[in-house]
This record gives structure tokens, C-alpha cells and sequence, in this order.
């Protein structure tokens, strides 16, 4: 975003990459009037990276020994829905829609499945559960890939029943296993879930610079003022009086600022058939990894057009209900500022209600300080007023906490503008980590041992990078250095996705 050009203003701030000589710091650095300070003001600076670097600071590092594609397995529940492929009844023929009392007067007819799901003896049931119970008469026969059941109707519902709860993607599950009480023979088995395999590579990242000989301890007019990375408060300036400081922090920087990226937002580059499409300039493929949100992004991934509070309970509720112990319902959205703007005009109009009804019932709410007396010349009894909703209870004990992250916010990054005000990305809500897996963190950084931190200098005839006078092994007779740093093996896990969220706007969605 560009600032409008004012009298107080003396020159246009310039960019501009790759080799810097001293001729562009004569040149953007030019003589001037005595200055009342000398620091720099870094112009519309935010903190997204640091924001981004401690969000991902908080996930553990899992460290592999190289840098092949690397899996895990997630073993899901065997207690679940199987979708009915087709149902028949005597002599083969498909039940329809339209068909009607299937399985009168103890008529057995078959249900085929894709997997084996049920044994014999089993009693099964569709999506009315006490209406049409049916048992398993014998275990399932093999039909190329399917399951085919020989069923009956259990109970005396003589009249059969429809053939609309007997249709393609009907789902079914286990019931019991009844059996006779004299001389019983057989009764029904357990079945287990195979574990699904999820994988995901490494991405390898590299940057370099070059730098004059003659740029060594060269002094700046003015110095460069940075937010010290390392200050978890962002308040902390740093100066930098020559170019070469500058210059190294700003290279440790936008690498950081690449790894970042990278394990956030990276998208594969592998296709259906396992191929990459991309070469590199050394003839080989390029691998891309898939970051956390390209991961998150397979499983409870909501689109909204009109935001309410409704809609993120009912969210909320589906990931918790049957799942998620009372005590374990606390959720923290991550989102931007217009998100929180958002949320708190919500809890506002969804209150209102509660609120009147408290105020009528007699509720003591003098205590909670959106009014406040304070200090002003404009008048002797000067008051401010104000309050804003970060925290919402939700039913069945459903805990929403907001947490903003000014990455949401980015301009540079996030393009698309929302209808009712600045970047769509900051109308995003993420849920990126709902309890652990076996003791371990659902999402984790990987990295390959020894190769995420790669750095060194190409030396020339000077370095201006190293307080050393002189280099005594050079690479090449250029009186100038190149600093190279690379990371071989960075990817991130996402364990489980249906253990994050995310609620996106409308405008977002491709």
C-alpha cells in the first residue's frame, strides 16, 4: 500500500534486488538536513513473521535420518457406518426405490456390501434403526470385490419392509449377536479397522547473495532499524549502521521467512500417478511437500457466506459430539482482526436476547467495567464505554476462545479483498490442533537431521560477510562473496485432519 506523497515527505521510498554497490547507497541514502532522529521508520511494518515463526515454534520437531518420503498410519474406528452397495431379493433382482415388502413372511433376500463388515448371527440395521432390524443368516460369499449377505428380517414384521431403506448408500451397522439358549453353535466375530496410510516429503529450500569486496564495513548515512526477531513482544529495535548488518539480517530473514511459508502454506507438486512436473535447473525433479493447511484442508473444511454463531456451534458440535469428553471442549480459533471484529458482532446479536432477559431478572452488571470514568478537557465528567467479546460459551459445555494472528491480515500475501472490508483472509477461522495422538502432537515440523540448517560463503578475493581481512582460500578472483544458505528436508505432519477445522468465507473457495 502505497503512502500519498505529503509536504512532509523528502523522497520516495525505493526497492530493488540482488547486487547492492555502494553506488545505490550514495544514491538512496543521499545527503540531508540535520535529522531529529535517527532511526529509520520501517514503513507499514507488521509482524507477520515473527507471528508465523512463534505459531509454528510451538509445534514439535519430529527428525528423520533421510530425506525419503516418509509415512504414517492412522488407525480408525471399526465402529462405523458401511454404505450398502445394492440389495436383492429371490432370484437376483436389484431392489429399487419402488420395490415393496422385501422380506414378508420371513422371505430372505441378500444386502452386498464392499467390505466385510458383518459375520453370521450378526443383527444389522440401516438408518431406522428399531423399525427394520435384520439378521445375518450366514457368513458373507465373495463377489469379485464384494460382500454378498444372506439376511433376514428379525422380529415378526410380517408385511416386509420399503425398498427406499434398502438403496445404494443406505448405511448400516452392527447391532448384536442373539442367539438361542439351548445348545447354541456359533456366535458373531469382532472386526477390526486396517490403518490408513498417510505420507507426505520433504521440500529442499535455497537462497543466495552476492556482496562487493568493497561493501565491507561500509557505513550507511542513516541507520536501518529492525524489530529484533527474537523479542516475543516485537517491541525491540535493532540498529544495523552498516550496509553489511543490514544485509545479513535481512538474508536470515526471508529465509526464515521462506521455511515459514513453506510449512504452512506449500501445496504438492506430485500428481495422481506419482510424477513431478517440475524440473530444476540441475535437469532433476523438484518435490514439493504438502504444507499444514493443504493437509488440514481434507477434512472439516467448511465454506460460509453469512457468519453467525449457529454456524461455528453446529461446526464445533460435529467434531465433539460422541468424540470429546465434557472437559475437552475448549476450542481456540485462529483468526485476523476483521475475524475477531466479526465474532464479537455475533456474540452481540446472539446476546442481546440473554443479556435483556438478564438486566429484567435483576443481575448485578455494575462489575464489568465497559464503562469507566477517565480524564479529558472537553469535560469534567468524561467517561468511556466500551467492551469486546473474545470468549463464547456455547452449549453442551462447547468453549470458543479467539486468538488473533496478524498473518491472517498480510496484504502482501493475502490478495483477495472481502465485501465488508479489508483482506478475506482475515474472515478465516482455523482449528489447527485438537489434542494429541498416542502422547504426540497432531501436527509436527519434519525435518531430516543434520540438513535443515545449511549455510556458507562462496569466497571471492574479499568476504565482505566475515570480520576476517583477507580471505586466504578463494573460490573464484571475483572481489566479491556469495552467501548461500539451503534446507535439504522440511515438511510438516498433519496426523489426523478430522482433528483440525477450518471455517473459510465464501470468496476463497476455488
Amino acid at each position: 500500500m502505497a503512502l500519498a506523497q505529503g509536504k512532509f515527505q523528502v523522497f520516495e521510498p525505493q526497492s530493488w534486488g540482488g547486487l547492492t554497490t555502494k553506488n545505490h547507497l550514495s544514491s538512496i541514502y543521499r545527503t540531508s538536513p540535520q535529522k531529529a532522529s535517527n532511526i529509520v521508520t520501517r514503513l507499514l511494518s507488521n509482524s507477520y513473521g515473527g507471528n508465523l515463526e512463534s505459531l509454528l515454534g510451538k509445534f514439535p520437531v519430529k527428525y528423520f535420518d533421510n530425506d525419503d518420503e516418509f509415512t504414517w498410519d492412522l488407525i480408525g474406528s471399526s465402529e462405523r457406518n458401511f454404505p450398502l452397495l445394492e440389495a436383492r431379493t429371490t432370484g437376483g433382482v436389484v431392489v429399487t426405490a419402488g420395490t415393496n415388502n422385501v422380506g414378508a413372511a420371513g422371505e430372505k433376500f441378500e444386502l452386498v456390501f464392499a467390505e466385510k463388515a458383518f459375520f453370521d448371527v450378526n443383527v444389522i440395521v440401516g438408518e431406522k434403526n428399531e423399525v427394520y432390524p435384520m439378521r445375518v443368516i450366514e457368513d458373507p460369499v465373495e463377489e469379485g470385490t464384494n460382500y454378498v449377505y444372506l439376511v433376514e428380517l428379525m422380529g415378526g414384521i410380517l408385511d416386509g419392509m420399503p425398498g427406499s431403506e434398502l438403496v445404494g448408500g443406505k448405511r448400516f451397522s452392527k447391532e448384536f449377536s442373539p442367539v438361542e439358549d439351548t445348545l447354541s453353535m456359533k456366535g458373531g466375530d469382532i472386526t477390526f479397522s486396517s490403518p490408513i496410510a498417510l505420507r507426505n516429503e520433504f521440500s529442499s529450500i535455497r537462497m543466495q547473495h552476492k556482496a562487493p569486496g568493497n561493501m565491507k564495513d561500509r557505513r550507511m548515512a542513516m541507520p536501518f532499524a529492525t524489530i529484533d526477531p527474537n523479542d516475543p513482544k516485537q517491541n525491540k529495535v535493532l540498529l544495523h549502521n552498516t550496509w553489511m548488518q543490514h544485509t545479513e539480517w535481512k538474508f536470515e530473514y526471508e529465509f526464515q521467512q521462506e521455511k515459514n511459508k513453506l510449512l504452512m502454506f506449500a501445496t504438492t507438486n506430485r500428481d495422481v500417478n506419482g510424477d513431478y512436473g517440475n524440473i530444476g535447473k540441475s535437469g532433476h525433479v523438484i518435490k514439493m511437500g504438502s504444507g499444514i493447511r493443504e493437509q488440514m484442508e481434507v477434512s472439516n473444511t467448511l465454506y460460509y457466506n453469512v457468519f453467525s454463531l449457529k454456524l461455528l456451534t453446529n461446526m464445533l458440535g460435529e467434531l465433539s459430539e460422541g468424540k470429546l469428553s465434557m472437559d475437552e471442549r475448549h476450542f481456540v480459533l485462529r483468526t485476523g482482526e476483521r475475524g475477531a471484529i466479526q465474532f464479537h458482532e455475533a456474540v452481540t446479536k446472539d446476546g442481546s436476547g440473554w443479556i435483556a432477559t438478564a438486566q429484567a431478572m435483576g443481575f448485578d452488571n455494575t462489575n464489568t467495567n465497559s464503562i469507566s470514568k477517565v480524564a479529558s478537557p472537553l469535560h469534567a465528567n468524561a467517561y468511556s464505554a466500551g467492551f469486546q467479546f473474545v470468549e463464547y460459551q456455547a452449549p453442551n459445555k462447547v468453549k470458543i476462545s479467539l486468538e488473533v494472528d496478524s498473518f491472517y491480515d498480510d496484504r502482501v500475501r493475502n490478495k483477495v479483498l472481502h465485501p465488508n472490508g479489508g483482506v478475506a483472509e482475515s474472515y478465516r477461522y482455523d482449528i489447527l490442533d485438537i489434542g494429541t495422538i498416542d502422547g504426540e502432537a497432531n501436527i509436527q515440523k519434519a525435518m531430516v537431521r543434520g540438513q535443515e540448517d545449511i549455510r556458507g560463503w562462496e569466497a571471492g578475493l574479499r568476504n565482505p560477510f566475515t570480520a576476517a581481512p583477507s580471505t586466504e582460500l578463494m573460490a573464484n578472483a571475483v572481489d566479491g562473496s556469495v552467501y548461500h544458505r539451503a534446507c535439504f528436508g522440511l515438511g510438516a505432519i498433519v496426523r489426523d485432519p478430522s482433528r483440525t477445522a477450518s471455517l473459510i468465507p465464501g470468496i476463497l473457495q476455488s
